[in-house]
């Protein structure tokens, strides 16, 4: 009973908290412009730079409380810079001609591929049945199917939403009255290392490509897939072995074994039957893309190419295994506007000049003068990690934030890769802090087995444990590898 009236009250919590966002976001994002706009014009930021400012304070405000839905507030970017006069309407439809979009595009359609043909499912299994049935086991095991799949699956929803059912048929097995630890430890492995192992593999979350396109935008250096995965993948693959551990230690599960675990895992795989020509077709295509991404270096074939290529095959005639249909179910349009939306305000703000000014602010209020790298690495990764808790999505947060902090870099006269890959990294791959974070973050509460509690609860020291791990990384291990 008293774990119904918890459900209840958080559900109300919930509620109350978006019917505020709805009912106050607009009206608060209106009087943020109309602030900026009244406030006299600072001597070192330009009239066009004041625009794009007025044009963020009230796109940053809808964006953290989502009173309008994030593909139109992103949408409104374009009418609203152009009626502003920040920018014209070429410069303000840059970002939706962004790589960046169109490599969500494709990424989006080759996780469907995924889908459809259940390959992600089966490869689920397969691993689960080599693991073993121990409820450390388990969880070890989604673990490392999240890892498989964050090369295979290019989004961090979809690998979720296929690993879900799996998770909760375990649970099931469990036959746990009411709430379990080892129901709560196994969910929260499953959206956890999901996102944490999604920072080291350029395609596996949005953010990644995000921070690709902004840094070259900035001047600095095009990050192709397998440098990004040999900066990225050591701290994001012991980050999620971390995670793991920690989930784990915190929630101590019941019993040390699972009932018919191995008997459950076997009888699914046998319900898979034999690999089926769709299945082997659409793992062709994939390991195709995945060779090319890794061989970019030497072939000089860029990713978002490879990437539509493997996207045709998939539609190939007697080949392929997709109909325009599935593309269009499968492609969360939502997450491409959002992108092309924020990536286009940043590159606003950062052409305008707004986003050195609003750095050099931000610098001298917050004292950071005279700080050594490593230190401001290290308040930077924290600011930016904790500001997690305001924004819902790790896009619309990677588009509003980088751009400032590529000029911080440019203000403390540091490359800007030194802030910008860590703070992307940590933006993509760590939204571990609230239920409402991400989209994997929502479907696993909304099995109704976890609390608001459970999320803040390992997500604070898992959250400092990354910031740490990014900072020493960029100070320490990327610096070796000639990244700077």
């Amino acid at each position: 009973m008293s774990t119904d009236v918890n459900v209840t009250g958080e559900k109300d919590w919930g509620h109350r908290i978006e019917e505020l966002r709805l009912k106050w976001g607009v009206p608060l994002a209106i009087v943020c412009m109309l602030a900026v706009w009244l406030a006299p014009t600072p001597v070192t930021l330009s009239i066009v730079g004041k625009k794009a400012l007025i044009l963020f304070s009230g796109v940053f405000v809808l964006y953290l409380t989502e009173a309008m839905p994030l593909p139109i507030t992103s949408l409104g970017v374009v009418p609203l810079a152009v009626l502003l006069g920040a920018v014209n309407l070429k410069g303000a439809l840059e970002g939706f001609a962004s790589s960046s979009v169109y490599l969500l595009v494709g990424a989006f359609i080759l996780a469907t591929a995924m889908v459809k043909t259940k390959l992600a499912e089966r490869i689920t299994y397969v691993i689960l049945s080599r693991i073993g049935s121990s409820t450390r086991n388990i969880t070890m095991g989604i673990m490392l199917v999240n890892i498989c799949l964050a090369f295979l699956v290019p989004s961090a929803t979809a690998r979720t939403a296929i690993m879900l059912p799996v998770c909760l048929g375990i649970i099931d097995l469990f036959k746990t009255e009411g709430r379990s630890k080892f129901g709560v430890a196994l969910l929260l492995t499953l959206a956890f290392t999901n996102a944490t192992i999604s920072a080291g593999v350029l395609t596996s979350t949005v953010p990644n490509p995000v921070t690709v396109d902004f840094l070259i935008k900035a001047g600095g250096p095009e990050i192709s897939y397998m440098k990004w995965l040999i900066y990225g993948f050591p701290p994001a693959l012991l980050m999620t072995f971390f995670t793991w551990w920690y989930v784990n230690r915190t929630y101590k599960p019941e019993h040390m074994e699972i009932p018919g675990g191995n008997e459950y895992i076997k009888i699914k795989l046998q319900e898979s039957g034999p690999m089926s020509t769709e299945e082997k077709r659409t793992l062709v295509v994939f390991l195709a893309v995945i060779l090319l991404w890794v061989t970019g270096e030497w072939t000089k074939i860029d990713v978002l190419v490879s990437c539509l290529v493997g996207v045709v095959a998939l539609f190939l005639p007697k080949f392929g295994v997709l109909k325009w249909a599935d593309a269009q179910k499968g492609v969360a349009w939502q997450i491409v506007l959002v992108a092309g939306g924020g990536i286009a305000m940043g590159d606003i703000l950062m052409k305008t000049g707004a986003a050195k000014w609003l750095a050099a602010t931000i610098f001298s209020a917050l004292g950071l003068h005279g700080l050594s790298v490593l230190a401001l690495l290290i308040v930077v990764m924290f600011v930016v990690q904790y500001l997690h808790i305001f924004f819902v999505g790790t896009t619309a947060m990677a588009t509003a934030l980088l751009p400032i902090i590529l000029a911080l870099a440019v203000e403390a006269k540091i490359p800007p890769i030194i802030l910008a890959l860590p703070a992307g990294m940590i933006i993509g791959g760590y939204p571990v802090l609230m239920f409402y974070g991400t989209l994997p973050n929502i479907l696993v509460y909304g099995t109704g087995k976890l609390r608001m509690e459970d999320f803040p609860r390992v997500g604070v020291v898992i959250s400092a444990m990354a910031c740490l791990v990014y900072a020493a990384c960029a100070a320490t291990y990327w610096r070796w590898l000639g990244l700077f």
